[in-house]
């Protein structure tokens, strides 16, 4: 085993022995503190960050596939074809037509105008979320569990099939978001009117198609902009309320992996140019660029925390050196170099750096499980996308982002300071001892 340079030495002896002055130690575990707080901050606010960006795009997702490729004028009738083309793009994982048209609902209070989403109950699971979001209740209190939210979708969506409520001899059902239905001052039973833009010819002129349904369900998102308008129904009944014979809007497909939709979406454009393709980064490129631009100012934020703690490191290096400048200038009489000089000097920085991080990592990293396993800020419901718990999601780059910085600014700041120490010269320091 190779023994240690004798720089090594005299530094870990500078850093951890006994000092006459006291407060260079303070100053030294006030660095290191600092740097370990600047390192949590940034952990837990960006994981918290990535934690919102993955609910929010879960919620939009819940009621919107990654990637749809539609019709202006819903006459998409070749969607059965479609199918197995897309499905053969790297990455797709499902695909199921849609139909979306606007509508007049009408409850116990006044009329209110909701986007009609027709789906197809069997298959709308494969592409969106939406078995996530449907309730019985809504703003329940206490949130399912994931097999009572299973058990309570399968039966939700298996009501809306129009040709089992045929079958049964039932009414149509209707899925309201959960804001829609508070404004229409409806419950779950309840039936409601649907007055669609289509109309029909009658003695005594043009009147609307109205339809009545049942009210089966309950989407909540915890999206404002989505609970107030959308409602679901079969895409078969839409169908015939409308009198779009075998038409469609389109088709939603979903992807393995969401982040690469705006690339799938492109290759869908190229290859079927009669249609519009977009992607959920497309309809919702706005929110998440204020999200993303909002992570880099907190990152840059945070940061200065760590900088002004590697501040601390330059006072305390500074103060050492005065404290030592005996030492260092016996140690340049006996043939110590300045570079020498200034790796004793820059070890104890990087010392401080090291320890400051690798403690900020771990104590962030524990705090994150911690906030993502137990219910410290109980969430009413309906607040959030993300239910009664602050979401957590761990990024590792943004991790690995963090320790690499925090480690740099540790180390840059140690150069001024230990190039001071290497530069005195030893006549200056002996010359009144």
């Amino acid at each position: 085993m190779l023994p240690l340079p004798y720089e090594w030495f005299i530094g870990k002896r500078y850093l951890f022995s006994p000092r006459k002055d006291r407060s260079v130690s303070v100053i030294t575990w006030i660095s290191v503190c600092g740097v370990a707080l600047g390192v949590i901050a940034l952990i837990v606010a960006t994981s918290l960050m990535n934690g919102f960006r993955d609910n929010l795009r879960q919620a939009i997702t819940g009621s919107l596939p990654h990637v749809t490729l539609f019709s202006w004028a819903d006459r998409m009738t070749e969607y059965p074809e479609l199918q197995p083309q897309i499905l053969n793009y790297p990455g797709v994982q499902a695909t199921a037509p849609y139909i979306f048209k606007q509508a007049l609902l009408t409850g116990t209070r006044r009329p209110k105008g909701a986007l009609l989403r027709g789906i197809d109950p069997a298959k709308e699971t494969q592409v969106t979320n939406l078995g996530l979001f449907l309730r019985q209740e809504r703003y329940s209190p206490s949130p399912p569990t994931t097999a009572e939210q299973q058990t309570l979708s399968d039966e939700i969506l298996a009501r809306l099939s129009h040709p089992k409520a045929k079958e049964g001899g039932l009414q149509d059902g209707i899925i309201l978001g959960s804001n829609l239905a508070q404004q229409l001052g409806v419950q779950l039973g309840d039936t409601i009117q649907l007055v669609s833009s289509d109309q029909r010819m009658t003695p005594v002129g043009d009147v609307p198609r109205i339809k009545k349904l049942m009210v089966i369900g309950f989407f909540e998102s915890g999206i404002a902009g989505y609970d107030e308008v959308l409602a679901f129904m079969d895409y078969r009944l839409v169908q015939k309320v409308y009198r779009m014979q075998n038409h469609v809007t389109g088709l939603g497909v979903r992807l393995k992996d969401p982040e690469i939709a705006q690339e799938v979406a492109d290759e869908l454009r190229a290859e079927f140019t009669d249609f519009a393709v977009s992607s959920w980064v497309d309809e919702n490129k706005s929110i998440f660029q204020v999200m993303q631009l909002e992570k880099i100012g907190l990152f840059v934020i945070l940061t200065l925390i760590v900088v002004v703690a590697a501040f601390n490191i330059i006072s305390s290096l500074i103060m050492l050196v005065l404290e030592k400048s005996r030492e260092i200038a016996i140690l340049k009489a006996v043939g110590a170099t300045d570079k020498s000089v200034r790796k004793i000097f820059m070890m104890q920085g990087v010392v401080i750096g090291l320890i400051g991080t690798c403690s900020g990592v771990g104590l962030g990293l524990t705090i994150c499980w911690a906030l993502a396993t137990f219910d410290f800020i109980d969430i009413p419901p309906g607040v959030y996308p993300g239910g009664d718990r602050i979401p957590v999601l761990i990024n590792w780059n943004d991790v690995l982002l963090t320790t690499i910085s925090s480690f740099l600014i540790c180390f840059l700041v140690t150069i001024y300071p230990s190039t001071k120490a290497a530069g005195l010269q030893p006549s200056d320091s002996l010359r009144y001892e």
